[in-house]
Formats: structure tokens, sequence, C-alpha cells
């Protein structure tokens, strides 16, 4: 029995110095697949997300020490402009001009004339409706530095604003004289009946006929632009309908939020 299990062991060894003379390879990729089964190599879960790196950090993180975070960008200025028109309502141009700002989603401000109101009710309505600010331009559109102030407010104001109330239960306190014609007493007396004076920054000059092309009314707005700005246009021509689409597209590009001149 010992003769056996020693002339066993003998063979084995025997097998195991010939296969690392004779066969080298043979006995090295054994010795590597001990190895393997013995330390297996790390499985990673197919589902697991994969994660990219710019570049390897080979240094040991630091307890407590966290990278720096990178400071939000500053907020872009809030840029706010009001288109307003004049001298409506009528029954061609305002609703053209209703129909741009409704496509392109503009807010505006009208300032309309009383008698224009009294005259057609269903596109002072419509302006109403579709969210626009309606103000006070006079009733008949007379040159206020010419009126007392009694006249200025018991004959074009009120009668205008009471038009408006009837049609919408809206009363406008905010008014533009004509031609941005006012006394300086007169500024006052209205200040002190509650009325807030509205004229302008921007004139578009649509209402002059000598230099109101569509394209010379977008240049001008183009480079007269500015925040808060009011710009001035009218309801009463071709030119201001056709260069409506291009003020819009120029303003919005630069950034400005359309809004009724009480948000400015």
């Amino acid at each position: 029995m010992v003769r056996t299990k020693a002339a066993g062991l003998w063979l084995a060894l025997t097998l195991i110095i010939y296969c690392s003379l004779v066969c080298p390879a043979e006995a090295e990729q054994l010795y590597l697949n001990e190895l393997l089964e013995s330390h297996p190599h790390i499985q990673v879960p197919k589902e697991d997300p994969i994660v990219r790196t710019l570049e390897l950090n080979l240094e040991p993180p630091v307890p407590g020490l966290e990278p720096e975070a990178l400071p939000a960008p500053a907020p872009l200025p809030q840029r706010k402009i009001a288109l307003t028109f004049d001298d409506g309502p009528d029954r061609i141009n305002t609703p053209k001009i209703l129909d741009i700002l409704r496509d392109e989603q503009v807010v505006a401000t009208f300032f309309v004339l009383g008698e224009k109101v009294e005259r057609y009710p269903e596109v002072t309505q419509r302006i109403f409706q579709e969210g626009h600010l309606l103000a006070n331009h006079s009733r008949t559109h007379a040159d206020f530095a010419e009126l007392s102030n009694e006249e200025i407010l018991f004959l074009e104001l009120e009668p205008t604003s009471a038009a408006v109330e009837r049609l919408t239960g809206y009363y406008p306190r905010i008014m533009r004289p004509p031609y941005g014609s006012l006394r300086q007493d007169s500024v006052v007396f209205l200040r002190e009946s509650g009325w807030q004076i509205v004229r302008w920054s921007l004139d578009t000059f649509d209402w002059d006929s000598t230099r109101n092309s569509p394209e010379e009314i977008i240049e001008r707005v183009k480079t007269q632009h500015h925040n808060k700005a009011v710009v001035l246009m009218h309801c009463n021509g071709p030119a201001t309908i056709q260069a409506l689409p291009g003020i819009i597209k120029v303003l919005r590009g630069l950034g400005y939020e359309f809004v009724p001149v009480n948000q400015l």
C-alpha cells in the first residue's frame, strides 16, 4: 500500500517535470487557468449607465474637499417695449392691425377717439376682447393747448372714456393728447384729476406721407429702439400695416417683450 502510494507520487512528479520541460506553454497555461479560476474578474452589469470623463484623476480624493461650483450665468436684463396706435378705431385699418397682432401674439395699446368708438363699437370691443389696452386720445382730436382745462376734461376725455366703458365695462384713465399738445397747467390739472398722461419716445412717422414707406418705418425703429420705449403708430394707412410684421420681427430679435403702456 505504501509502495503503491509512493509510486503514484513519483509518477505525478515525473509528469509535472516532463510537462514543464517538454510542454512549457501548456504548463504555463494550466497555471494561468488556476489563477483566473481563483481570482475571477469583476462583472459589470450591462444595464448600468456609462459615465464618460474628459480625463482621469489618479489622485485620491481628499475627504471634505469638494470642487468649487461654477457661478451661474448672469440673467439677461428684461427689455420691454410698448407698441401704441392712435386715431382708431376704424373699419379697415384697425382690424388688419389686430389680425397681425393676434397672429404674432403681441399685446399693444390703442389710444382711441370717442367719435370713432361710437361709430365702430364692434372694433372697439374686439380690441378689448383680444387683450389690448384701450386708452383715451380725446373725442374729436382737438388741440388741447387751445382748450380750457374744463373743456379738455368734460368735452373730450370724459365722454370718450364713458363710451369705452359702455362697450367694455372698462373706464380708461390713461390719455394721450392729440399732437402731444398740452399746456403745463393742463398737465397739473389732469394729474390732480386722476389722469395718467402718456406721450411717446419713438415716433415712426407713419403719419407723415413724405417719409412713411414701410422700409423707412422699420429702419427708424431699428435705429431708435430702447428699453421701455413707447412707439407711436397710427390706424390710418397701409404703410403701418405693411411695416408692422417687420417691426415686430426686428424688436423680437433684439429680445424685447411687448407690453401695454401700463406695464412699462
